[in-house]
């Protein structure tokens, strides 16, 4: 049995159906409600994408009918802009294309004269609302800008004013405001916006005699004509200054900035010494409503207009926002600004001083002078927020950029609403919650949970010995201790005090672990190099650092207190030998040894000279002694620093850097060993302190 083949689709028959009931529907008025269309459309039979080329074409052969048939009958607006609104509302019934009412308005706009356009234009700011809704935003933005742009070609800058700031006004409220069409990102200048005028000296109406400022002000008192101050070289200083104003770049080149800076004083000095004076009488209701009317977006270059121009409040006006304006670009910071573009002091100099004189010019200029001013100041300050906005790159204003923000939905047809009352049920506390309800704390995965866990106590984990990232003094600079030592015989280019890495850290350290590293040095520390002062505080720190094991041993011991009794001079030298290089079985202490018994034969010679009973108190003064005796020498510190002996320049420095007696005690004894050194003993500072009377300071030496 044969079966029937379906239907063939006739675009022509279904071409004429549609079209008689699209002209029923605009025929009652029915553009709003097109029920009856879209049952037909439901019923007739063909593919959807057939039967919605059919209607785009349909709509589009009503809309030329009627421009044929009523050509420039003003009517004409009403009666395509009825078949515009019935297509809207097709297109929301999924019955033709979404972008099909651009393209109806777009050949509207085509077809009519520019009066008729400007009453379409009216029709399409109202429906801003509709252009901007999620059905149509997307399908026709781009035909809407590429209308609004045809449209200002057709249009004229000067006569069409009004339409074109419309159409600006329009796409403003279209499109967001970080929109990248819209927007000059690189900053580029319109250098197509060249002013003409009469650059030929010799064929000139005006005189080539100079006006000096003095003849002009004399002119001005007299109320004399303008005309008689107007020569062709303030008429060319004047118009000179626009391509200045057409391409600022051109004020970073040395021979154009000094032209710039000659027109801008030349004309600056004759606008202020030529004042306009405010009018009074009966007619100045009349002159003020005409100003206020009156726009002009770019003046005439005529040479003829020149003194009617020089008082023309709002032709000075334009010439002090212009240069204010350039002034900002000059010294404001643009991101696609070459790096080699930029002022020097001079420069600044001189655009701060003329940038007074023009904000006081402006408010010598009626009328509302100081209003106007601070108005100027009000918005180029304005100016500088969007400036900024531009350098990072024109960051989004709107807060919802996701992926659903346009629509309002989740993209499944589920209403917005809904699913933000299903999700605030739904939604897990959040930490602030539990920590506030003593719940356990949950951060959102469970290894970060696991983490926040380990220690309950937050402060007891940031004391805990585990944080301490710092090595001691003892650990960092124990190598560097036997380095300095003289007994180990390190040349100064292999120490680590000469190495950068080390030194950077070792002051850190310091800094941290030391108050050596805040004490006040003496001149003759103060000014030396890195490594010397690391040398010298290192010296100082090792000797509170504990000795090693070896020093410890009988027999070393021993062999100390021998040495002790046949040289008592070298005691401390021994002490450190043995800290340092271990006892007697260390084989590369003999050569030490025997040079000590060498200075041990010297030794008793000298003593043989003057014998010195030596003690226990012929050793270096150790750190925490002079913590000790500077907290019981704080108040009598200047009378111990003169019995030590110390400069009167050294007493004066200590005085200045600190206000704490107590500090002033520790910095007098610190200066006092860096200039004596070893000889900085305990019984030298009893002698001190005995001649002071610091009893108590005496008995924690002792």
């Amino acid at each position: 049995m044969a079966t029937l083949d379906p239907p063939i689709f006739m675009f022509d028959n279904a071409r004429q159906k549609f079209r008689t009931e699209l002209e029923q529907c605009v025929l009652k008025h029915e553009v709003k409600n097109v029920s009856t269309f879209s049952d037909f459309y439901k019923t007739y039979i063909g593919a959807d994408l057939e039967k919605r080329t059919v209607v785009d074409q349909t709509l589009r052969d009503l809309v030329r009918m009627k421009i044929e048939e009523l050509g420039n009958n003003p009517l004409v607006v009403e009666e395509t802009l009825k078949i515009v609104s019935c297509g809207i509302t097709v297109a929301k019934s999924a019955s033709c294309s979404l972008s099909m009412p651009f393209i109806l308005l777009g050949d509207i706009l085509d077809c009519l004269t520019l009066d008729l356009c400007d009453q379409v234009f009216t029709y399409i700011e109202e429906g801003v609302s509709v252009w901007k809704s999620s059905s149509f935003y997307n399908a026709g933005k781009n035909y809407l800008l590429r209308m609004c742009n045809d449209l200002l070609r057709r249009l004229s800058q000067s006569r069409n004013t009004v339409f074109c700031g419309r159409i600006q006004l329009f796409l403003a409220r279209l499109f967001p405001l970080d929109e990248k069409s819209a927007l000059n990102l690189v900053s580029q200048f319109n250098l197509e916006n060249v002013t003409v005028f009469n650059k030929d000296a010799g064929n000139t109406t005006l005189t080539n005699e100079q006006v000096d400022a003095d003849a002009m002000e004399v002119e001005s008192s007299l109320n004399t004509s303008s005309s008689s101050i107007i020569d062709y070289k303030l008429y060319s200083n004047i118009w000179n200054l626009q391509d200045m104003f057409r391409y600022p770049v051109q004020c970073y080149t040395k021979e154009l900035w000094d032209q710039f800076v000659k027109n801008s004083e030349s004309v600056m000095r004759v606008l202020s010494s030529y004042k306009i004076e405010s009018t009074g009488g009966g007619n100045s209701g009349n002159q003020q409503s005409t100003y206020k009317k009156s726009y002009f977006p770019k003046f005439l270059t005529s040479e003829k207009l020149s003194d009617l121009q020089l008082s023309d409040r709002m032709f000075r006006r334009q010439i002090f926002v212009q240069v204010l304006i350039l002034f900002r670009y000059l010294t404001g910071v643009v991101k696609f600004k070459g790096n080699s573009l930029v002022l020097n002091e001079a420069q600044r100099k001189w655009i701060s001083e003329t940038e007074t004189k023009i904000h006081l010019l402006m408010e010598e200029t009626p009328p509302h002078g100081k209003k106007f001013a601070a108005y100027v100041k009000h918005m180029l300050g304005r100016e500088d927020f969007w400036v900024t906005w531009k350098n990072r790159g024109c960051p989004s204003f709107m807060r919802g950029t996701g992926k659903n923000s346009t629509t309002g939905g989740s993209g499944d047809g589920e209403p917005a609403a809904k699913r933000m009352k299903i999700n605030s049920i739904n939604k897990p506390s959040s930490i602030a919650d539990d920590f506030i309800n003593d719940r356990p704390l949950g951060l959102g995965s469970p290894e970060l949970t696991k983490l926040w866990a380990i220690c309950p106590d937050n402060f007891e984990s940031c004391r805990s010995a585990d944080r301490e990232y710092l090595p001691s003094l003892e650990q960092f600079f124990s190598e560097s201790a036997d380095q300095e030592d003289p007994i180990n015989q390190i040349e100064d280019q292999y120490k680590l005090t000469r190495d950068p890495h080390f030194q950077w850290k070792g002051l850190r350290l310091l800094s941290n672990r030391s108050q050596l590293f805040f004490t006040s040095q003496p001149v003759q520390v103060q000014f030396k190099s890195i490594p010397d002062y690391l040398g010298n505080v290192i010296k100082k720190i090792s000797k509170d650092f504990p000795k090693p094991v070896g020093a410890g041993d009988p027999a070393a011991d021993k062999t100390d207190e021998a040495m002790e009794e046949e040289s008592p001079s070298n005691g401390d030298d021994a002490k450190d030998t043995d800290v340092l290089g271990g006892g007697d079985d260390d084989e590369l202490n003999e050569p030490e040894l025997e040079g000590a018994t060498e200075e041990e034969s010297q030794n008793e010679e000298s003593d043989n000279i003057s014998p010195t009973p030596t003690d226990e108190n012929d050793v270096e003064v150790s750190s925490e002694d002079l913590d000790a005796v500077a907290e019981k020498s704080g108040e009598n510190w200047k009378k111990l620093a003169q019995l030590l002996q110390l400069k009167a320049k050294d007493i004066k420095e200590i005085q200045e850097d600190s206000d704490d007696n107590i500090m002033r005690a520790r910095q007098t004894l610190v200066t006092w060993q860096d200039y004596n050194d070893k000889s900085a003993t305990k019984s030298a500072l009893l002698e001190a302190l005995v001649a002071c009377g610091l009893d108590d300071a005496v008995k924690i030496i002792k």
